[in-house]
């Protein structure tokens, strides 16, 4: 039975099992009314991505969807970029935190946003967390440069980028494309790289690029937070 005041649907810590996965993502595929689907921590996997990969396909009323620690992995990836690929509907946000992403399956991602008769209108992603390293950028860095995206805020935290990487990225940027904000915080990219960047290239740019003046630090104090966010309620 439909909720018709469900706007948002929010699922924590839990491993749901492929039947009532599959009995949300059917519910999700005609449900109208939701708007955001947040599910984190919800054990996905591959077989999952591919039940939500076509919601991504088919939904026309989804504006935020985060899928963060889902167990995605590369094959996952894979599937929510078909779904993607697909989408002519409203998602404005997409987050894939946490989901143990690397370079190998990117591509698939990145022609999502890439090919010319592309009608997705994403302007937020997020993939902090994910073990992209300098491979991975190159993809990323082929969405930046990209004439058909429209992005404007991709966040990439803490993905093991190092200095190549963010030259990478940062010599794909121009004010004529849509991305105003790249997020590239608790990265390991050396003190003397954010200082050139900031005080000569950096004001030069229209799009904002944030970076981490102690990235080791930040890091650290980032996963003490996570830790403690993960216990608290238990006695």
């Amino acid at each position: 039975q439909k909720a018709v005041s469900l706007q948002v649907l929010q699922i924590e810590d839990i491993d749901l099992g492929s039947g009532p996965l599959e009995w949300l993502c059917k519910g999700l595929r005609t449900h109208s009314e939701v708007r955001v689907l947040r599910l984190i921590g919800v054990h996905i996997g591959p077989a999952g991505a591919k039940m939500l990969g076509n919601v991504l396909a088919q939904s026309k009323s989804l504006v935020e969807i985060a899928l963060d620690k889902c167990g995605l992995l590369d094959a996952g990836l894979s599937e929510i970029a078909g779904g993607l690929k697909e989408n002519s509907g409203t998602l404005e946000s997409l987050s894939l935190r946490q989901n143990r992403i690397t370079s190998k399956r990117l591509g698939n991602l990145a022609d999502a946003f890439c090919q010319e008769d592309s009608q997705l209108q994403l302007a937020e992603l997020d993939l902090s967390g994910n073990p992209l390293a300098a491979d991975g950028t190159k993809e990323i860095a082929r969405i930046i440069g990209s004439d058909v995206h429209k992005l404007r805020v991709i966040t990439l935290q803490d993905c093991l980028l190092d200095l190549a990487a963010f030259w990478r990225l940062v010599g794909k940027l121009e004010d004529a494309k849509p991305l105003t904000k790249l997020d590239l915080r608790c990265n390991p990219i050396g003190r003397g790289t954010r200082r050139c960047w900031r005080s000569t290239m950096g004001p030069t740019i229209r799009c904002e690029v944030l970076l981490s003046d102690h990235p080791l630090k930040v890091r650290k104090e980032a996963l003490l937070q996570a830790e403690e966010a993960s216990i608290r309620g238990y006695p």
